[in-house]
């Protein structure tokens, strides 16, 4: 048996088995859609009849007003599709009275859970009846803060609940907002999550043999074919564990950044791979250059989304990966079906696998926009669709393969001679272009060296002060920015302090302007260490200077710093024999106390340093007091 025909059976078996292990024992049980509302009498109940909507535009609706409109009735129902908004950048506000339970009873149960069964939200506040503090969770907060440890979003609700009682949850996303909440009896979750759980191991593990198995076969015989079809399987498997929860559970639970970033990215990555896969695998570009060029650019905006949703904007990088999405599955189901117009024998397993990708990757991306409903096909269907088509593509790869692999056959056979008649001329000129290649290696070597070096001076020289080193008013402002960035994002606060030496005149006219600048260089020693590498002193003036302190605390830190600058400035100098005394008058303003700008910020702390001068000098002064 060849080895073609071996590697083709062997893919059979390896498929077969699979299939058995999904949509066998534990798949077809795994993956079964949970019974209707109107069914139920197992411990579940689907709040979507009894929540109510209130969005928040701004952001800054108050607790209590939320309250007063959902006990006044000012509210907005939920749609019969499940609560799924779409793309929106208000906060919504979405109560219920737990006591609907009593409508559709859960048996046996004293307590109840109730599931929030979208992981990619961002942040959502859950405020118990009668709570004032709620419970912090989202795809933004590491994983170990939830209240209850599982994929999906859950938490605990009183055992005793009455008619007047509201359970009321805050959600914020840069992603579709959809919120699928479900009352469960803790025995009936345990036994659906174990269910569940099952069926996505299940999923992920073959999933992860398809991807082992072809990134092996890639490093075995090096074909592109099977580097994309491993690039769209992991980004698959990245945007569908982001997707599901079940990869900010298991793998990437301390990284609550990354947790927020792999939806969008894994499917970034799909969209790419999608492209790349059908251009190595059919080869357009023999059969319609038209059609590859618009592969090409499918794959560019697979990449451009990627940039986006990482440098830019998370939102608009989600709108770009659904169009990106349905337009490199779409493309590659229309390129499948020219070529098998044109008879290319690798189409028909393609244009199969594909018809049933295309329709499922569809129906998802258009769940996001909210233009479908939310439901077990449209939230689950992707699995379905993803997994067939994986095994139908290994099928193909294996035939594309072995029909490749007897072409290149023949063709090296009748290369062969006339390689060996030209192969005493290719010796004799490797050594010579192997000696011009080394060459010109190392012009290019030094020049680039020379260049890095330039580049690194201009750049020094354009960001810090020439005197002292320090950070000048360029730089500083950049690394303000930056912090009232941080600090917006991260809601922490910083220092900013200008600095004002007494008594430097008198220096420069006693000694001389070179005493003066030997004077400054030192001041910028000991300035820079009382202060953290992560903190910037910059000199903005001739005896000015300005220092940001990032992430202070609660604990006056700010003071204990400008008090050790000031001491550490009264300590007497000691400059070409001759003794030198100054000290410093330092304002102090604080973000955002006293500022939520760069140039209020600096106004205040200018100010705060007059009034510093103006009580005496060798002193601080904190802004607004």
């Amino acid at each position: 048996m060849s080895f073609a025909r071996r590697h083709l059976v062997v893919r059979l078996l390896l498929a077969l088995l699979l299939t058995w292990l999904l949509f066998g024992a534990f798949g077809v049980q795994a993956l079964t859609a949970p019974p209707a509302p109107e069914t139920l009498a197992e411990g579940r109940v689907d709040l979507t009849p009894f929540v109510g909507l209130i969005e928040d535009p701004n952001g800054d609706l108050p607790l209590s007003e939320v309250r007063r409109r959902f006990y006044a009735g000012e509210t907005i129902p939920a749609k019969l599709g499940g609560v799924n908004l779409g793309y929106s950048r208000s906060a919504w506000w979405i109560g219920f009275r737990p006591a609907v339970a009593s409508a559709i009873p859960l048996p046996g149960a004293r307590q109840h859970l109730l599931e929030l069964a979208f992981p990619t939200l961002d942040r959502i506040e859950f405020y118990s009846p009668g709570s004032v503090t709620p419970i912090i969770t989202g795809d933004l907060v590491p994983f170990t803060q939830r209240p209850i440890a599982h994929r999906n979003f859950v938490f605990d609700l009183p055992p005793a609940m009455d008619a007047a009682d509201l359970v009321l949850l805050r959600v914020r996303s840069e992603g579709t907002v959809s919120v699928p909440l479900t009352l469960w009896s803790p025995t009936a979750f345990a036994d659906y999550s174990r269910v569940t759980y099952a069926g996505l191991a299940v999923y992920f593990g073959a999933v992860l043999a398809l991807l082992v198995y072809n990134a092996l076969l890639w490093l075995s015989i090096r074909e592109r074919m099977y580097l994309d079809y491993v690039l769209f399987v992991g980004g698959l498997a990245i945007g569908l564990a982001g997707f599901n929860g079940l990869g900010n559970e298991f793998i990437w639970s301390a990284w609550p950044g990354f947790a927020n970033l792999a939806f969008p990215l894994g499917f970034s990555l799909c969209s790419l791979g999608v492209a790349q896969f059908t251009r190595s695998f059919l080869s357009p570009q023999l059969v319609s250059p038209r059609l590859d060029f618009l592969l090409r650019a499918g794959g560019l905006l697979s990449i451009a989304t990627a940039v986006v949703t990482l440098g830019f904007s998370y939102m608009l990088g989600g709108k770009m990966l659904t169009v990106a999405t349905v337009s490199t599955t779409s493309l590659a189901t229309l390129t499948g079906l020219y070529c098998l117009l044109r008879k290319v024998p690798a189409a028909r397993l393609f244009m199969l696998a594909w018809s049933l990708f295309m329709l499922f990757g569809i129906a998802f991306a258009l769940r996001n926009y909210g233009l479908i409903p939310t439901n077990f096909l449209t939230l689950h269907g992707l699995q379905f669709g993803s997994v067939i088509g994986m095994l139908l593509l290994s099928f193909a790869l294996a035939d594309r393969i072995q029909t490749e692999r007897r072409a290149k056959e023949a063709a090296q056979a009748e290369a062969l001679a006339a390689k060996q008649l030209n192969i005493e001329n290719l010796q004799r000129s490797e050594h010579e272009l192997e000696q011009r290649v080394a060459a010109r290696t190392a012009e290019l070597a030094a020049a680039n060296e020379r260049l890095l070096t330039s580049e690194q001076q201009q750049r020094d020289l354009a960001q810090h002060d020439m005197l002292t080193g320090l950070a000048n008013r360029a730089l500083f402002s950049d690394r303000l920015n930056q912090a009232l960035v941080i600090a917006q994002r991260d809601h922490t606060r910083f220092a900013l302090l200008y600095l004002d030496l007494d008594k430097f005149k008198p220096v420069n006219d006693n000694y001389g302007h070179a005493v003066g600048d030997v004077l400054l260089k030192e001041v910028a020693q000991r300035m820079t260490q009382r202060v953290r590498e992560s903190d910037t002193v910059a000199r903005i003036g001739g005896d000015e200077f300005v220092i940001l302190l990032r992430a202070i605390d609660a604990g006056h830190g700010e003071i204990t710093v400008a008090e050790s600058i000031r001491n550490s400035l009264n300590q007497p100098f000691q400059i070409e024999n001759h003794p030198i005394a100054i000290s410093c008058s330092i304002g102090i303003a604080i973000y955002p106390d006293h500022g939520r700008t760069e140039a209020e910020l600096s106004r205040q702390a200018d100010a705060a340093m007059y009034r510093a001068k103006e009580a005496g000098r060798d002193t601080m002064c904190v802004a607004g007091s």
